[in-house]
């Protein structure tokens, strides 16, 4: 989040006697290690860190203001904040703008005038002089690249050479290799959260894992990070309520795809109406969000053994990031692998959903089970797997592709050249998640049929 004196136009002043004073002085006294993390520090210190003035740092913070207060209304309020993020190529779909007016806003009047906002300032200068302070450990005043990496590691988070130059050049606005306080304070002043190495490290990658139904995609940077049960139960969570928020047209589907004349959405609507009422377009949803977190857990713990293979296997002098067609690879045999142990809850899942109810009675997933292991065998619990794995590497390559392609070109003809924040990433993901699906529908088709195939001819035949 650079919001530096030149993004907002804002000239910066040169330095008067007392600036150049405090930027001779030596840095404040550090606290030694037997002393609290998180060490009393004053105004002062952050005066000399960033060689400033006080009158020189009420100018910078006035002008900032001013730079928001548009209209010179006296105060801020959503509209304002929303619109100067914008200015500075802030996405607000990250909710930053609601976050910072009520980071600001001390008396919740929904306004922030002049003081409240010099508070936050205050406040916020002297939180990222103490984190930037614990990150030299040098003593310099300045943060070097392996300083960084150091502090990333202690926060449990582990990346490369090459992601680590790209984190120190987002925010090293000279390009000398090195951050000074001026340019870490700049990068995460209006960053509304508590500034830990992991709160900035989540914003700068935009981690973010969406399930989109059975097909998922293991984002890139996910697995960097030591403490990775988190993002599975953060992705359990998310997989559930969004399964269960589309629960009547997975349903739907199934309902459909079963249907050997054409199918049409209405008639199926009003007959799983009919049946079950709202109720029966959540039939099956339990099974289906109980399968999403050893799902994920093998999905994600298999990619992760097969980039270390594949890293393995190229060399030591090859970094850790695997490139495009390894994840491709690792992604698709790891969802393989996950598909092929969940699978027989899906087959479940879906006989449950298709099951033809007599009286309004809907066996238990216990009986159900039992019925298709005595009447049909262990095996027909897989029935349908060979066309659901062969759509796996397909689906996974053309999302891949388009989403790729997606992205480059809202950076090129949108943004200009900006970053895409989640808004436009979620909306990329959509529409080549889509396609993807679209393109291996056919497979699905099969499976969902052979998945109920010996149903029917049970069923309708009377025979055992």
């Amino acid at each position: 989040m650079v919001t530096s004196l030149a993004s907002m136009g804002l000239k910066p002043k040169k330095k008067s006697e007392g600036e150049e004073a405090a930027a001779a002085a030596p840095p404040p006294p550090r606290a030694s290690k037997r002393s609290s993390s998180n060490p009393p520090v004053t105004m002062d210190h952050v005066l000399l860190a960033s060689q400033e003035t006080k009158e020189a740092r009420e100018s910078r913070i006035r002008e900032m203001f001013g730079f928001f207060d548009k209209e010179n209304c006296g105060y801020l309020e959503y509209a304002h904040i929303e619109a100067g993020l914008s200015a500075l190529q802030i996405p607000s779909e990250y909710k930053y703008a609601r976050d910072l007016l009520n980071a600001c806003d001390k008396n919740k009047d929904g306004r922030v005038d002049y003081d409240e906002f010099k508070k936050y300032m205050d406040e916020k200068e002297l939180e990222l002089y103490r984190i930037f302070q614990a990150i030299d450990v040098e003593h310099n005043g300045s943060i070097l690249p392996e300083e960084l990496w150091e502090a990333l590691v202690r926060a449990g988070i582990q990346i490369d050479d090459k992601e680590l130059a790209r984190f120190v050049e987002r925010v090293d606005k000279d390009n000398n290799g090195v951050i000074t306080f001026e340019e870490w304070r700049d990068f995460l002043l209006l960053y509304p959260h508590e500034a830990t190495m992991e709160n900035i490290y989540h914003y700068l990658e935009r981690i973010c894992m969406v399930d989109i139904g059975e097909q998922t995609v293991i984002p890139a940077g996910i697995s960097k990070h030591i403490h990775a049960s988190r993002y599975l139960i953060a992705g359990g969570v998310a997989g559930a309520a969004s399964r269960t928020a589309t629960a009547p047209l997975d349903r739907l589907k199934v309902v459909l795809q079963v249907q050997t004349t054409r199918a049409r959405i209405m008639p199926a609507v009003k007959d799983i109406w009919k049946e079950g009422g709202f109720l029966g377009f959540f039939r099956g949803n339990g099974l289906n969000v109980l399968k999403v977190a050893p799902e994920s857990a093998i999905r994600f713990y298999t990619y992760e053994m097969l980039k270390t293979a594949i890293v393995n296997a190229r060399g030591e002098e090859v970094k850790s990031d695997v490139g495009t067609m390894g994840r491709l690879l690792a992604g698709g045999i790891a969802g393989a692998v996950a598909q092929t142990a969940i699978y027989p809850m899906d087959l479940v899942k879906t006989r449950l959903q298709t099951h033809a109810c007599e009286g309004g009675r809907i066996p238990s997933l216990g009986t159900l089970s039992r019925d298709i292991w005595v009447q049909e065998g262990p095996r027909a619990f897989y029935r349908g797997l060979v066309p659901s794995l062969l759509g796996i590497i397909p689906y996974a390559g053309i999302d891949l592709a388009a989403y790729e392609t997606l992205k480059d070109m809202s950076k090129k003809y949108i943004l200009h050249e900006g970053e895409p924040g989640p808004l436009v990433q979620l909306g990329c993901g959509t529409i080549s998640g889509a396609l993807g699906a679209s393109c291996v529908y056919p497979l699905q088709v099969i499976r969902t049929r052979l998945k109920v195939l010996i149903v029917e001819w049970v069923m309708y035949s009377g025979k055992p």
